[in-house]
C-alpha cells in the first residue's frame, strides 16, 4: 500500500528503486505487445499518477522516485511507434510540474490535470507540447448544482481556448457512479454554449 511504500522512500529506497524498475519494465513490455498487435498510430496509452502528487510525496522524492522511471517509460511507449500519451497528473502537483515538462507526452499528447491545477498554470508547463484537459472538480459535478458546474466549465473553456494545441473539457479525475446524469450533461451544454458563442 501507499504507506509501505512513502516509509521506504525513506527507509529502504533500494527497495522502491527495484519495485519501480519491475513496474517500469512491465508498463514498457505491456506497450511495445500492443504496438506490435494494433497499429502503433492508433494507439493511445493512458497512465495516471495519483501517489505523485504531493499530498503523497515532496518534490524532491518525485525527482528521486518518479521522474526518472517515468521518463524512461514515456521515451519507450513512443520508441514502440506509439505517438500519443494520454497523462493524467492526478491531485496537486503543482509543485512537480518543472519536473512533469521533461517527460515526453507525445506529438502531441494530452495531459490531464484536477483541479487542483490551474489551466492557466498548466498552459504554461505544457501548452507548446500538449493538448490541456480538465480540471473540473468531480466533487462538483457530483454534489454541485448544475449551474455551479456550467459556471466551472465556463471559466475552464476561457482559458482552455488559449492552449496553443487545443483543450479539452473533462472532470478532474474520475466521477462516481450515482453522478446525476443532467450534472453531467452541463459539461456537455457549457462546451456546446461556449463554441456556438465563438
Amino acid at each position: 500500500g501507499p504507506e509501505s511504500l512513502c516509509r521506504w522512500m525513506l527507509k529502504r529506497p533500494e527497495l522502491v528503486h527495484r519495485l519501480l524498475r519491475v513496474a517500469t519494465d512491465y508498463s514498457v513490455a505491456v506497450a511495445r505487445h500492443f504496438a506490435k498487435t494494433f497499429p502503433p498510430e492508433h494507439i493511445i496509452f493512458y497512465n495516471a499518477a495519483p501517489m505523485a502528487s504531493n499530498q503523497m510525496i515532496s518534490p524532491k522524492q518525485f525527482e528521486t522516485f518518479v521522474l526518472p522511471y517515468q521518463r524512461e517509460l514515456h521515451e519507450q511507449i513512443l520508441d514502440s511507434g506509439i505517438r500519443h500519451i494520454f497523462c493524467h497528473i492526478c491531485g496537486e502537483q503543482n509543485r512537480n510540474l518543472p519536473f512533469w515538462s521533461k517527460i515526453p507526452m507525445g506529438d502531441p499528447g494530452i495531459v490531464s490535470f484536477g483541479h487542483e491545477v490551474d489551466i492557466d498554470t498548466a498552459i504554461d508547463y505544457f501548452g507548446e507540447q500538449c493538448i490541456i484537459a480538465g480540471n473540473i472538480e468531480p466533487a462538483v459535478i457530483h454534489l454541485g448544482t448544475p449551474d455551479q458546474i456550467y459556471r466551472l466549465c465556463r471559466e475552464a473553456l476561457a482559458k482552455g481556448e488559449k492552449a496553443p494545441r487545443g483543450y479539452i473539457l473533462m472532470p478532474g479525475c474520475g466521477l462516481p457512479s450515482n453522478v446525476p446524469p443532467y450534472n453531467v450533461f452541463m459539461l456537455k451544454k457549457a462546451a456546446e454554449d461556449f463554441t456556438r458563442k465563438k
